[in-house]
């Protein structure tokens, strides 16, 4: 796992956290650009989830994304937030998860079985 083993502070300051949260934040504006064709939006997640297999991602880990990523954008919509909001962000997140996950198994099934 890329930021396992950092310690907490020095992960406040890491040129590679960073990079990640923009690549996260990247993929979330082209998740939602997709939303109205689930089979694209469906087929970027598989591929998402088995390049995280590759990466040594655990499923588990998936899906502490969406609740950070609530709780980040929440204070800059402050005014606009609604529950209904929160549970629209929640449900994309979930979804996401539910897919990277299936493909994190799949993939790791998928080269177990190989000679």
């Amino acid at each position: 796992m890329p930021f396992s083993g950092i310690e907490l502070e020095d992960l406040k300051y890491s040129k590679q956290l960073r990079a990640h949260a923009l690549r996260v934040m990247a993929f979330v504006q082209k998740a939602v650009a997709r939303l109205h064709e689930p089979e694209k939006l469906e087929k970027l997640l598989q591929e998402l989830g088995k390049k995280h297999y590759s990466y040594g991602a655990k499923e588990k880990y998936v899906d502490l994304i969406g609740p950070q990523f609530i709780q980040a954008i929440q204070p800059s919509l402050d005014s606009q937030w609604t529950p209904e909001l929160h549970e629209a962000w929640a449900q994309l997140f979930k979804f996401m998860a539910y897919i990277m996950k299936t493909n994190i198994t799949e993939e790791r099934r998928r080269l177990a079985s190989q000679p």
